[in-house]
């Protein structure tokens, strides 16, 4: 695949359509379709970016068939019992079930929008902090990336506890620090964005932007694992 046959209008209300049937049968009738229009040009994307991946962390899973998310959902442990969903997304990084906790570059798309980010796939809060204590060691690190991501029109996001975890935190870091979780995603409501490849230029400056955020992270996660294999031979 050395084209992008790129997104329409039609994709996103086949998607919806499947969503709303919420049919097994609706699904297989519209199966070709729905690969066609939404999938296939999502592993596309994949496949564009995949080079400029590789150089960011040569351990990424890079295969797009592997990459781009199903359209149905795994309801086994959810209270939302609907079959199919309308929205799919790329997950750019390393095997999840062997390195939970390292850093991943999304891009996602759904009938209101598209967005794209960086952060830690999982966390664990002794994988925060870690993070935590990297943030102390290395504020101008930090926030000379998180100015990056800001150039990329991304948006600071997290889950922050109610109560500091160290009221002495430098003011220029505590927004970053007292967080249980957090990712920094940029958003766009402009879906004709997608029907070209421009969407794919777009991703690749906002990635090259993510980079010093994600090798940041990256490093907390290594000496996370690093911890974690000196505890283990304990």
């Amino acid at each position: 695949m050395n084209s992008y046959d790129g997104i329409t209008g039609e994709a996103f209300w086949l998607l919806g359509q499947n969503k709303f049937n919420n049919s097994k049968e609706f699904y297989e009738a519209n199966k070709e379709q729905i690969v066609r229009l939404a999938i296939q040009p999502m592993r596309q994307i994949a496949e564009a970016i995949a080079a400029e991946m590789e150089k960011i962390d040569d351990r990424m899973n890079l295969v797009p068939t592997k990459m781009v998310s199903r359209i149905r959902r795994d309801t086994r442990f959810s209270k939302d019992k609907r079959l199919y969903r309308e929205n799919i997304w790329i997950m750019f990084m390393r095997p999840k079930a062997e390195w939970p906790t390292y850093p991943c570059f999304w891009f996602e798309i759904q009938p209101s929008g598209y967005s794209y980010g960086v952060s830690c796939f999982e966390t664990t809060p002794a994988f925060m902090q870690i993070y935590r204590q990297l943030l102390l060691e290395q504020p101008d690190q930090f926030l000379q990336a998180v100015k990056k991501t800001k150039k990329a029109g991304a948006d600071f996001y997290a889950d922050t506890y109610k109560k500091e975890k160290k009221p002495d935190v430098p003011e220029n870091i505590k927004m970053y620090y007292n967080v249980k979780s957090m990712y920094f995603m940029a958003k766009s409501n402009d879906l004709t964005m997608l029907e070209s490849d421009t969407i794919i230029a777009q991703l690749k400056a906002a990635y090259e932007n993510f980079t010093p955020m994600y090798r940041f992270l990256k490093c907390a996660a290594d000496r996370y694992i690093a911890l974690g294999q000196v505890d283990n031979n304990a």
